[in-house]
Protein backbone atom coordinates (compact mmCIF):
# COMPACT_ATOMS: atom_id res chain seq x y z
CA UNK A 1 0.00 0.00 0.00
CA UNK A 2 1.14 3.91 -0.93
CA UNK A 3 0.68 5.52 2.29
CA UNK A 4 1.33 9.36 3.05
CA UNK A 5 1.83 9.94 6.70
CA UNK A 6 0.94 13.29 7.97
CA UNK A 7 3.93 13.47 10.57
CA UNK A 8 3.69 15.80 13.37
CA UNK A 9 4.12 13.77 16.71
CA UNK A 10 7.84 13.29 17.25
CA UNK A 11 8.66 9.65 16.32
CA UNK A 12 10.16 8.67 19.24
CA UNK A 13 6.48 8.31 20.67
CA UNK A 14 4.99 6.66 17.85
CA UNK A 15 7.41 4.70 16.63
CA UNK A 16 5.94 3.57 13.46
CA UNK A 17 8.95 0.85 12.88
CA UNK A 18 6.81 -1.49 15.53
CA UNK A 19 3.15 -1.52 13.26
CA UNK A 20 4.24 -0.65 10.09
CA UNK A 21 6.19 -3.29 7.58
CA UNK A 22 7.97 -0.48 5.59
CA UNK A 23 9.20 -2.76 3.04
CA UNK A 24 5.79 -4.06 2.49
CA UNK A 25 4.38 -0.60 2.34
CA UNK A 26 5.73 2.46 0.14
CA UNK A 27 6.23 5.03 3.06
CA UNK A 28 6.19 8.86 2.53
CA UNK A 29 5.93 11.15 5.51
CA UNK A 30 5.48 14.71 5.15
CA UNK A 31 5.66 17.23 8.16
CA UNK A 32 7.92 20.65 8.79
CA UNK A 33 11.92 19.96 8.93
CA UNK A 34 12.35 19.30 12.66
CA UNK A 35 9.93 16.70 12.45
CA UNK A 36 11.24 14.85 8.99
CA UNK A 37 14.61 14.68 10.59
CA UNK A 38 13.46 13.07 13.88
CA UNK A 39 12.81 9.81 11.58
CA UNK A 40 15.48 7.38 11.50
CA UNK A 41 18.01 6.90 9.54
CA UNK A 42 17.85 3.81 8.35
CA UNK A 43 14.05 3.61 7.72
CA UNK A 44 13.05 3.09 4.36
CA UNK A 45 10.43 5.82 3.50
CA UNK A 46 10.36 8.84 1.21
CA UNK A 47 10.67 12.37 3.14
CA UNK A 48 8.73 15.34 2.23
CA UNK A 49 9.69 19.12 3.90
CA UNK A 50 6.83 21.70 4.05
CA UNK A 51 7.20 24.77 5.16
CA UNK A 52 4.53 24.87 8.05
CA UNK A 53 3.43 28.74 7.63
CA UNK A 54 -0.27 27.62 6.09
CA UNK A 55 -2.51 24.86 6.98
CA UNK A 56 -0.51 21.74 6.13
CA UNK A 57 -3.06 20.49 3.77
CA UNK A 58 -2.81 23.41 1.46
CA UNK A 59 0.91 22.37 1.62
CA UNK A 60 0.44 19.39 1.31
CA UNK A 61 -2.46 19.92 -1.89
CA UNK A 62 0.45 22.32 -3.48
CA UNK A 63 2.74 19.22 -3.71
CA UNK A 64 0.79 16.38 -3.98
CA UNK A 65 -1.76 15.44 -6.82
CA UNK A 66 -4.17 12.12 -7.27
CA UNK A 67 -1.54 11.44 -9.75
CA UNK A 68 0.74 10.38 -6.48
CA UNK A 69 -1.23 7.33 -6.36
CA UNK A 70 -1.84 6.90 -2.86
CA UNK A 71 -3.93 4.78 -1.22
CA UNK A 72 -4.22 5.85 2.43
CA UNK A 73 -3.58 9.39 4.32
CA UNK A 74 -2.30 8.58 8.34
CA UNK A 75 -2.44 11.12 10.61
CA UNK A 76 -2.06 10.73 14.86
CA UNK A 77 -2.02 14.09 16.23
CA UNK A 78 -5.08 16.01 17.11
CA UNK A 79 -3.51 18.96 14.95
CA UNK A 80 -3.54 16.99 11.79
CA UNK A 81 -7.02 14.13 12.17
CA UNK A 82 -8.83 17.05 10.42
CA UNK A 83 -6.10 17.92 8.17
CA UNK A 84 -5.98 14.72 6.99
CA UNK A 85 -9.71 14.52 5.62
CA UNK A 86 -9.07 17.71 3.61
CA UNK A 87 -5.82 16.00 2.05
CA UNK A 88 -7.71 12.76 1.42
CA UNK A 89 -10.60 14.75 -0.52
CA UNK A 90 -7.88 16.33 -2.38
CA UNK A 91 -6.38 13.23 -3.41
CA UNK A 92 -9.13 11.06 -3.61
CA UNK A 93 -8.30 8.47 -0.86
CA UNK A 94 -10.74 6.81 0.44
CA UNK A 95 -11.56 7.51 4.36
CA UNK A 96 -12.84 9.69 6.72
CA UNK A 97 -13.15 13.47 5.12
CA UNK A 98 -12.93 16.58 7.02
CA UNK A 99 -16.92 16.35 7.82
CA UNK A 100 -16.82 12.91 9.25
CA UNK A 101 -14.20 14.62 11.65
CA UNK A 102 -15.63 17.51 12.77
CA UNK A 103 -17.13 15.66 15.65
CA UNK A 104 -13.95 14.48 17.03
CA UNK A 105 -12.71 18.42 17.22
CA UNK A 106 -16.07 20.57 17.91
CA UNK A 107 -16.86 20.12 21.83
CA UNK A 108 -20.38 21.71 21.36
CA UNK A 109 -20.89 18.94 18.30
CA UNK A 110 -19.78 15.88 20.53
CA UNK A 111 -21.79 17.10 23.64
CA UNK A 112 -25.04 17.19 21.23
CA UNK A 113 -24.09 13.48 20.08
CA UNK A 114 -23.69 12.19 23.40
CA UNK A 115 -26.70 14.20 25.02
CA UNK A 116 -29.14 11.98 22.12
CA UNK A 117 -27.34 9.31 23.33
CA UNK A 118 -29.14 9.66 27.24
CA UNK A 119 -26.15 10.38 28.85
CA UNK A 120 -25.31 13.56 30.89
CA UNK A 121 -23.37 16.06 29.29
CA UNK A 122 -22.48 19.38 31.16
CA UNK A 123 -24.92 22.41 29.81
CA UNK A 124 -23.11 24.79 27.49
CA UNK A 125 -23.84 27.85 25.52
CA UNK A 126 -22.12 27.95 21.40
CA UNK A 127 -20.79 31.52 21.27
CA UNK A 128 -20.80 31.29 17.93
CA UNK A 129 -24.30 31.90 17.14
CA UNK A 130 -23.70 35.26 19.90
CA UNK A 131 -24.24 38.50 18.29
CA UNK A 132 -20.64 40.47 19.06
CA UNK A 133 -21.81 43.50 20.97
CA UNK A 134 -21.05 44.27 24.57
CA UNK A 135 -24.36 44.04 25.55
CA UNK A 136 -24.30 41.09 25.01
CA UNK A 137 -23.18 40.04 28.74
CA UNK A 138 -27.25 40.98 29.58
CA UNK A 139 -27.84 37.35 27.94
CA UNK A 140 -26.65 35.77 31.18
CA UNK A 141 -30.00 35.66 32.38
CA UNK A 142 -30.79 33.04 29.69
CA UNK A 143 -28.09 30.99 30.70
CA UNK A 144 -29.73 27.38 32.25
CA UNK A 145 -27.10 27.54 35.16
CA UNK A 146 -25.54 29.55 37.78
CA UNK A 147 -22.14 29.15 39.12
CA UNK A 148 -18.99 28.59 38.00
CA UNK A 149 -18.56 28.56 34.45
CA UNK A 150 -15.83 26.89 31.98
CA UNK A 151 -15.13 29.88 28.95
CA UNK A 152 -12.95 27.31 26.46
CA UNK A 153 -12.50 27.50 22.31
CA UNK A 154 -14.84 25.22 20.67
CA UNK A 155 -12.02 23.84 18.75
CA UNK A 156 -8.98 24.17 21.05
CA UNK A 157 -6.79 21.52 22.69
CA UNK A 158 -4.61 20.83 25.65
CA UNK A 159 -6.57 23.38 27.58
CA UNK A 160 -5.22 26.33 26.35
CA UNK A 161 -7.36 29.54 26.29
CA UNK A 162 -9.46 28.54 28.78
CA UNK A 163 -10.57 30.17 31.76
CA UNK A 164 -13.05 29.49 34.89
CA UNK A 165 -15.26 32.61 35.95
CA UNK A 166 -17.69 32.69 39.35
CA UNK A 167 -20.69 32.97 36.99
CA UNK A 168 -22.34 32.96 33.45
CA UNK A 169 -22.38 36.75 33.89
CA UNK A 170 -19.08 37.53 34.55
CA UNK A 171 -17.72 35.07 31.77
CA UNK A 172 -19.77 37.37 29.41
CA UNK A 173 -18.53 40.20 30.69
CA UNK A 174 -14.85 39.11 30.34
CA UNK A 175 -15.65 37.93 26.02
CA UNK A 176 -17.68 41.60 25.50
CA UNK A 177 -14.47 42.81 25.82
CA UNK A 178 -12.89 43.56 22.53
CA UNK A 179 -9.58 41.88 23.13
CA UNK A 180 -11.51 38.66 23.53
CA UNK A 181 -13.70 38.69 20.69
CA UNK A 182 -12.22 36.04 19.06
CA UNK A 183 -14.35 33.49 21.55
CA UNK A 184 -17.17 34.46 19.30
CA UNK A 185 -15.57 32.64 16.55
CA UNK A 186 -14.65 29.61 18.29
CA UNK A 187 -15.95 29.23 21.86
CA UNK A 188 -18.38 28.04 24.92
CA UNK A 189 -19.62 28.68 27.84
CA UNK A 190 -20.19 25.32 29.71
CA UNK A 191 -21.40 24.38 33.31
CA UNK A 192 -18.63 23.44 36.05
CA UNK A 193 -19.25 20.34 37.56
CA UNK A 194 -17.24 19.22 40.54
CA UNK A 195 -15.46 16.02 40.81
CA UNK A 196 -12.39 14.34 39.81
CA UNK A 197 -12.05 14.02 36.15
CA UNK A 198 -11.22 10.34 34.45
CA UNK A 199 -9.45 9.74 30.99
CA UNK A 200 -10.19 6.50 29.40
CA UNK A 201 -7.76 5.76 26.87
CA UNK A 202 -7.40 2.73 24.25
CA UNK A 203 -8.03 1.87 20.82
CA UNK A 204 -11.04 0.59 18.75
CA UNK A 205 -11.63 -1.35 16.39
CA UNK A 206 -14.93 -1.62 14.09
CA UNK A 207 -16.93 -0.09 16.95
CA UNK A 208 -15.59 -2.64 19.05
CA UNK A 209 -12.53 -1.91 21.84
CA UNK A 210 -9.57 -3.42 21.51
CA UNK A 211 -7.69 -2.06 24.81
CA UNK A 212 -9.31 0.27 26.99
CA UNK A 213 -7.89 1.23 30.44
CA UNK A 214 -9.22 4.10 32.94
CA UNK A 215 -7.49 6.61 35.26
CA UNK A 216 -8.36 9.32 37.72
CA UNK A 217 -6.41 12.87 36.97
CA UNK A 218 -4.15 14.17 39.86
CA UNK A 219 -4.65 17.30 39.39
CA UNK A 220 -6.41 18.79 36.15
CA UNK A 221 -5.07 19.60 32.48
CA UNK A 222 -6.35 23.16 33.08
CA UNK A 223 -3.90 23.37 36.24
CA UNK A 224 -1.12 21.99 34.10
CA UNK A 225 -1.86 24.67 31.98
CA UNK A 226 -1.47 27.13 34.69
CA UNK A 227 1.52 25.72 36.07
CA UNK A 228 0.60 22.66 38.44
CA UNK A 229 2.30 19.13 38.26
CA UNK A 230 -0.47 16.99 36.28
CA UNK A 231 -0.70 13.33 37.55
CA UNK A 232 -2.59 9.96 36.42
CA UNK A 233 -3.43 6.92 38.43
CA UNK A 234 -5.17 3.63 36.64
CA UNK A 235 -8.24 2.64 38.86
CA UNK A 236 -10.37 -0.93 38.18
CA UNK A 237 -13.46 0.52 36.37
CA UNK A 238 -16.87 -1.24 37.27
CA UNK A 239 -19.16 -2.88 34.61
CA UNK A 240 -21.34 0.69 35.02
CA UNK A 241 -18.74 3.10 33.89
CA UNK A 242 -17.35 0.76 31.44
CA UNK A 243 -20.95 1.01 30.22
CA UNK A 244 -20.93 4.74 29.93
CA UNK A 245 -17.80 5.15 28.49
CA UNK A 246 -18.24 2.80 25.55
CA UNK A 247 -22.03 4.64 25.41
CA UNK A 248 -19.73 8.00 24.77
CA UNK A 249 -17.24 6.08 22.31
CA UNK A 250 -20.20 4.96 20.23
CA UNK A 251 -22.23 7.72 20.49
CA UNK A 252 -19.90 10.49 19.27
CA UNK A 253 -18.73 7.94 16.35
CA UNK A 254 -14.88 6.31 17.69
CA UNK A 255 -15.21 3.72 14.89
CA UNK A 256 -11.13 3.14 14.10
CA UNK A 257 -8.02 3.79 16.04
CA UNK A 258 -7.12 5.17 19.26
CA UNK A 259 -9.37 7.19 21.76
CA UNK A 260 -8.78 9.64 24.65
CA UNK A 261 -11.83 10.28 26.36
CA UNK A 262 -12.19 12.41 29.49
CA UNK A 263 -15.53 11.77 31.84
CA UNK A 264 -16.31 13.73 35.16
CA UNK A 265 -17.05 11.98 38.35
CA UNK A 266 -19.47 13.96 39.39
CA UNK A 267 -21.51 13.68 42.83
CA UNK A 268 -24.59 11.82 41.72
CA UNK A 269 -23.43 10.47 38.17
CA UNK A 270 -20.87 10.24 35.24
CA UNK A 271 -21.10 13.20 32.95
CA UNK A 272 -19.62 13.29 29.65
CA UNK A 273 -16.23 15.94 29.25
CA UNK A 274 -14.32 15.26 25.80
CA UNK A 275 -13.38 12.74 23.18
CA UNK A 276 -9.98 12.27 20.88
CA UNK A 277 -9.73 9.94 18.40
CA UNK A 278 -6.08 9.63 18.88
CA UNK A 279 -3.66 8.52 21.93
CA UNK A 280 -3.38 10.49 24.87
CA UNK A 281 -0.87 12.31 26.21
CA UNK A 282 1.41 12.88 28.63
CA UNK A 283 2.91 9.69 29.75
CA UNK A 284 -0.10 7.73 28.78
CA UNK A 285 0.61 5.78 25.80
CA UNK A 286 4.61 4.27 28.07
CA UNK A 287 2.63 3.70 30.85
CA UNK A 288 -0.07 1.58 29.35
CA UNK A 289 2.32 -0.49 27.73
CA UNK A 290 3.71 -1.35 31.27
CA UNK A 291 0.41 -1.68 32.72
CA UNK A 292 -0.65 -4.35 29.77
CA UNK A 293 1.87 -5.06 27.08
CA UNK A 294 0.03 -3.17 24.45
CA UNK A 295 1.52 -0.40 23.01
CA UNK A 296 -1.22 2.31 21.78
CA UNK A 297 0.19 3.82 18.53
CA UNK A 298 0.98 0.14 17.30
CA UNK A 299 -2.16 -1.17 18.30
CA UNK A 300 -3.94 2.00 16.49
CA UNK A 301 -1.76 2.11 13.39
CA UNK A 302 -3.17 -1.78 12.67
CA UNK A 303 -6.42 -1.26 12.87
CA UNK A 304 -6.00 1.51 10.61
CA UNK A 305 -4.46 -0.58 7.99
CA UNK A 306 -6.82 -3.02 8.28
CA UNK A 307 -9.62 -0.18 8.24
CA UNK A 308 -8.29 1.24 4.71
CA UNK A 309 -7.40 -2.86 3.33
CA UNK A 310 -11.43 -3.52 3.59
CA UNK A 311 -12.16 0.07 2.14
CA UNK A 312 -9.70 -0.63 -0.75
CA UNK A 313 -11.19 -4.04 -1.28
CA UNK A 314 -7.92 -6.00 -0.02
CA UNK A 315 -9.30 -7.51 3.51
CA UNK A 316 -6.21 -8.77 5.86
CA UNK A 317 -6.14 -11.77 7.70
CA UNK A 318 -6.82 -12.08 11.28
CA UNK A 319 -9.27 -13.26 13.82
CA UNK A 320 -12.35 -11.33 15.98
CA UNK A 321 -11.04 -8.86 17.90
CA UNK A 322 -9.98 -9.17 21.14
CA UNK A 323 -10.33 -7.08 24.37
CA UNK A 324 -7.53 -6.21 26.68
CA UNK A 325 -9.07 -4.53 29.92
CA UNK A 326 -7.47 -3.38 33.00
CA UNK A 327 -8.93 -5.27 35.81
CA UNK A 328 -5.95 -6.43 37.94
CA UNK A 329 -2.89 -5.16 39.39
CA UNK A 330 -0.59 -3.92 39.82
CA UNK A 331 -1.43 -0.59 38.55
CA UNK A 332 0.34 2.22 37.33
CA UNK A 333 0.29 6.19 36.85
CA UNK A 334 2.33 9.19 35.69
CA UNK A 335 3.55 12.46 36.75
CA UNK A 336 4.47 15.27 34.13
CA UNK A 337 5.80 18.72 35.84
CA UNK A 338 5.71 21.54 33.93
CA UNK A 339 7.84 24.45 33.16
CA UNK A 340 6.32 26.64 30.32
CA UNK A 341 5.34 28.95 33.06
CA UNK A 342 8.96 29.98 34.10
CA UNK A 343 10.51 33.06 32.52
CA UNK A 344 13.78 31.42 33.09
CA UNK A 345 15.47 29.25 30.55
CA UNK A 346 16.40 26.50 32.28
CA UNK A 347 15.68 24.67 36.10
CA UNK A 348 17.33 22.32 38.36
CA UNK A 349 14.83 19.30 40.07
CA UNK A 350 15.21 18.16 43.36
CA UNK A 351 13.16 14.38 43.89
CA UNK A 352 12.66 13.14 47.60
CA UNK A 353 14.97 11.43 49.06
CA UNK A 354 12.78 8.28 50.13
CA UNK A 355 11.90 7.44 46.15
CA UNK A 356 14.64 5.99 44.26
CA UNK A 357 14.14 3.21 47.57
CA UNK A 358 10.75 3.12 46.87
CA UNK A 359 10.45 0.65 44.25
CA UNK A 360 7.73 2.53 42.76
CA UNK A 361 9.92 3.77 39.84
CA UNK A 362 9.24 2.60 36.55
CA UNK A 363 10.61 5.52 34.38
CA UNK A 364 12.18 8.74 35.62
CA UNK A 365 13.84 11.52 33.62
CA UNK A 366 14.69 15.20 35.08
CA UNK A 367 16.17 17.85 33.58
CA UNK A 368 19.22 18.81 33.76
CA UNK A 369 21.34 22.13 33.04
CA UNK A 370 22.07 23.59 29.98
CA UNK A 371 18.75 21.99 29.36
CA UNK A 372 16.26 24.32 28.12
CA UNK A 373 12.48 24.80 29.17
CA UNK A 374 10.55 25.12 26.40
CA UNK A 375 7.43 27.94 26.63
CA UNK A 376 4.71 26.55 25.47
CA UNK A 377 2.35 24.27 26.83
CA UNK A 378 3.92 20.53 26.44
CA UNK A 379 3.32 16.95 27.97
CA UNK A 380 6.44 15.37 26.34
CA UNK A 381 8.64 14.04 28.61
CA UNK A 382 11.85 15.47 27.01
CA UNK A 383 10.42 18.58 27.37
CA UNK A 384 9.16 19.28 30.78
CA UNK A 385 11.57 19.39 33.83
CA UNK A 386 10.68 16.17 35.38
CA UNK A 387 8.55 13.12 34.35
CA UNK A 388 7.54 9.71 36.00
CA UNK A 389 5.80 6.84 35.30
CA UNK A 390 5.32 4.67 38.79
CA UNK A 391 3.74 1.66 39.98
CA UNK A 392 1.64 0.48 42.92
CA UNK A 393 0.53 -2.88 44.07
CA UNK A 394 -3.00 -1.67 44.14
CA UNK A 395 -4.55 1.37 42.72
CA UNK A 396 -4.98 2.72 46.40
CA UNK A 397 -1.08 2.79 46.40
CA UNK A 398 0.00 3.87 43.08
CA UNK A 399 -2.89 6.80 43.31
CA UNK A 400 -0.96 7.56 47.31
CA UNK A 401 2.93 7.50 45.41
CA UNK A 402 1.80 10.05 42.62
CA UNK A 403 0.06 12.62 45.24
CA UNK A 404 3.29 12.22 47.24
CA UNK A 405 5.75 12.90 44.60
CA UNK A 406 3.61 15.92 42.87
CA UNK A 407 3.45 17.58 46.26
CA UNK A 408 7.06 17.07 47.48
CA UNK A 409 9.20 17.12 43.71
CA UNK A 410 10.88 20.61 43.61
CA UNK A 411 11.32 22.71 40.23
CA UNK A 412 14.37 25.60 40.96
CA UNK A 413 14.12 27.73 37.65
CA UNK A 414 17.97 28.86 36.90
CA UNK A 415 18.70 31.78 38.90
CA UNK A 416 15.60 32.00 40.80
CA UNK A 417 15.07 29.60 44.30
CA UNK A 418 11.37 29.14 43.54
CA UNK A 419 9.80 25.52 44.37
CA UNK A 420 8.13 23.90 41.89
Amino acid sequence: MKILILHTVPYRKIEYHRALDHAAHDVTYVGVEARIADLPADLRCEKIVIPGVAEPAVEIGAIASPADGYEMVMALSEFDLHEAGKVREHLGVPGPRYGDLLRFKDKILMKRLVAAAGLRVPRSLDLRTAERTAEKSAAAASVPWEGRTILKPTLGASSVGVHVFGSPREALAFVARPENHEYFADGELEQFIEGPILHVDGVMEGGIPRLIVASRYISTPLEYAWGEPLGSAQFRMSDGYRAFFLGCLRAVGVVDGAFHLEVIEGPEELVFMEVANRAGGGDIIPTTEASTGVHIPTEEIDVLIRAQARRLGRPLPGGPVREVTKTEGPWFGWLVVPGHHFPEASCRVTTPDWLAGSGAVVKLRVAQPPDRLKKSVTHQYWEVPAAAILRGGDDAEVVEVVRRLREEIRVVPRAAEVAR
